[in-house]
C-alpha cells in the first residue's frame, strides 16, 4: 500500500508534466522538445502501470508497459533530445534520430511480444527474472547508449562553458539536470533498487526533464508584440560588443531586389495623400519594404542632389519635418549569418515573424533587409539602417527582438556582426513620421 500511495501522486505530476512539455512542444515545433516529450510519455506510463501493479497487482501487460516506457524509450530519447539540442553537425542530428527511430521500433516489438517468465503479484518485477536474453539485451544496450549519450554531452557543454561560450554557459545547469535524470531513469528501471526508491527515482526524473526543459524554452509573453519587455531572462549583459548574442541573433528583414532601385520602392516624387492600409501587407521573400511604410503611397520630400551625403540627407529631412528637430547621422548594422544545415527553413519562419513586429513597432527602423547569399543556401546577410543612434538603442531592447535571438539559436553555426555608420552616401532625405494615425501605423508628411 505504501508503494501505490507513493506510486499515484508521482504519476499524476508526470502526467501534468507531460501535458505542459508536450504543449509547449507542439508550440515552438522543436525537435528536442518533442523527444523529451517522448521521454515524458514514457515515464508517465511506467508510473501509471506501477500505480496499478501495486494496488491490483501486476500483471505480464502491466510489466511490458512498465519496461517499454522507463526502461527503453525514456532514456534512449532523453539522450536523442540532449544531442538534437547541443549538436551543431546535421550529420550528428541525423544518425542519432536514424538511430533512436530504429531501435525503438525493434525494441519495442521484442519486448511486447517476447515471452514472460514467472509469476505476478503485488512487488514490483525484476527485469532479470521475468525477460529472456535477448530483451534483457536491447534494455542494457538502450541504457549504455545513453548513458555515454548523457555524460559526452555534459561533458562537451562543461569544455564549452569553460571557455567562455556563452551559449554552453546557459545549458550547462539544464543539461546537467537532464543528466542527473538520465541516471534516476536507469537507476529506477534496472531493478535493483527497493519499490519505494524505483518509483521516487522515475518521479524525480521526470520532474528534472520537465525543468530542464523549460530551461532551455526562451520563457516570455505569449503574444507579445506588444513593446513589453519579455520575461526572457536576457538583459544587456546577453549581447555582444555590437549588442547582440554573439550565436544566431539579428533582425530579419527581406531579400534583395537589385531591380527595384530605392526609387521604386518608397521614393519618388510627392503624390496626393492616400488613407492608411487597414493592416501592413504580409511578410514575403524576395521583397524589399520599409518599416516606416505603413500606408499606401506615401509622400516623401524631394530627394536631393546625387552629391548630397548622409548628413545632408537627415538635414534635408530635418528641415521637411516641420520641427521635428531629428539631426542626428543615421547608423546601421551588418549581420552574417551561418546557418546549421537543415535550420534555413526554421530560421527564416522565425526572422519572418520578427519582421511584421518590427514593421509595426518600430517607425525609425529606415531599412530591414534580408540577402540570401547565391551558392550558399546555409548563409543569410542582414542589412539595418536606423534613423539614429536612439532608434538603434530602441531597437535592441524591443520584446519581438529578445525573443527571435532567444528561438533562433538552435538554428544558428556562427555570426559575424558590423557595426557602421552611413558616410558619404546617394540617399533621399529620411521620411519623418507625423503620430500615429487613427489605424496605429505611423504617417508620413
Amino acid at each position: 500500500m505504501v508503494d501505490a500511495l507513493l506510486a499515484l501522486p508521482a504519476t499524476l505530476g508526470a502526467l501534468v508534466a507531460t501535458g505542459l512539455l508536450i504543449s509547449r512542444a507542439s508550440k515552438d515545433r522543436s525537435l528536442y522538445l518533442i523527444a523529451w516529450s517522448v521521454t515524458m510519455v514514457g515515464l508517465s506510463l511506467a508510473l501509471a502501470a506501477m500505480a496499478i501493479g501495486f494496488l491490483f497487482g501486476w500483471a505480464g501487460p502491466l510489466f511490458r508497459v512498465s519496461e517499454l516506457g522507463a526502461a527503453l524509450l525514456a532514456p534512449v530519447w532523453l539522450a536523442l533530445g540532449m544531442i538534437e539540442l547541443i549538436a551543431r553537425y546535421v550529420q550528428v542530428r541525423f544518425a542519432a534520430w536514424l538511430f533512436a527511430v530504429s531501435y525503438s521500433v525493434v525494441a519495442t516489438v521484442i519486448l511486447l511480444v517476447d515471452p514472460l517468465r514467472g509469476s505476478f503479484g503485488k512487488s514490483l518485477p525484476k527485469p532479470g527474472d521475468t525477460y529472456d536474453a535477448i530483451p534483457l539485451l536491447l534494455v542494457d544496450g538502450a541504457h549504455v547508449v545513453a548513458v555515454v549519450a548523457l555524460v559526452a554531452c555534459a561533458a562537451f557543454t562543461a569544455v564549452l562553458a569553460s571557455k567562455q561560450d556563452r551559449e554552453a554557459g546557459e545549458l550547462l545547469i539544464p543539461i546537467a539536470l537532464l543528466a542527473l535524470a538520465g541516471v534516476l531513469i536507469v537507476s529506477g528501471s534496472r531493478g535493483f533498487l527497493p519499490a519505494p526508491l524505483a518509483i521516487l527515482a522515475l518521479g524525480a526524473a521526470a520532474g528534472l526533464v520537465w525543468y530542464g526543459a523549460t530551461r532551455t524554452i526562451p520563457v516570455y509573453a505569449d503574444e507579445a508584440y506588444d513593446g513589453e519587455e519579455p520575461a526572457t531572462g536576457y538583459d544587456d549583459e546577453g549581447y555582444d560588443d555590437q549588442g547582440y548574442d554573439e550565436r544566431g541573433r539579428g533582425d530579419r528583414g527581406y531579400a534583395d531586389a537589385p531591380d527595384r532601385g530605392y526609387a521604386d520602392q518608397a521614393y519618388g516624387a510627392a503624390a496626393a495623400e492616400q488613407a492608411p492600409a487597414a493592416a501592413p501587407p504580409a511578410a514575403k521573400r524576395g521583397d524589399l519594404r520599409f518599416p516606416e511604410q505603413q500606408v499606401e503611397e506615401p509622400r516623401f520630400a524631394e530627394p536631393p542632389s546625387p552629391s548630397s551625403t548622409v548628413d545632408d540627407a537627415v538635414a534635408a529631412a530635418a528641415a521637411a519635418g516641420a520641427g521635428a528637430g531629428r539631426t542626428s547621422a543615421a547608423c546601421g548594422q551588418i549581420t552574417v549569418y551561418t546557418l546549421l544545415d537543415g535550420r534555413e527553413e526554421a530560421f527564416d519562419r522565425l526572422a519572418d515573424e520578427l519582421v511584421q513586429a518590427a514593421i509595426a513597432a518600430e517607425p525609425d527602423t529606415v531599412i530591414f533587409a534580408c540577402h540570401e547569399v547565391v551558392g550558399a543556401p546555409t548563409q543569410r546577410i542582414f542589412y539595418q539602417l536606423f534613423r539614429d543612434e536612439a532608434a538603434f538603442a530602441a531597437h535592441r531592447g524591443q520584446a519581438h527582438l529578445r525573443r527571435f535571438m532567444a528561438e533562433s539559436r538552435t538554428h544558428v553555426l556562427a555570426t559575424n556582426v558590423i557595426e557602421m555608420r552611413l558616410g558619404s552616401a546617394k540617399l533621399p532625405p529620411l521620411p519623418q513620421p507625423r503620430p500615429p494615425s487613427a489605424h496605429g501605423v505611423p504617417d508620413f508628411p
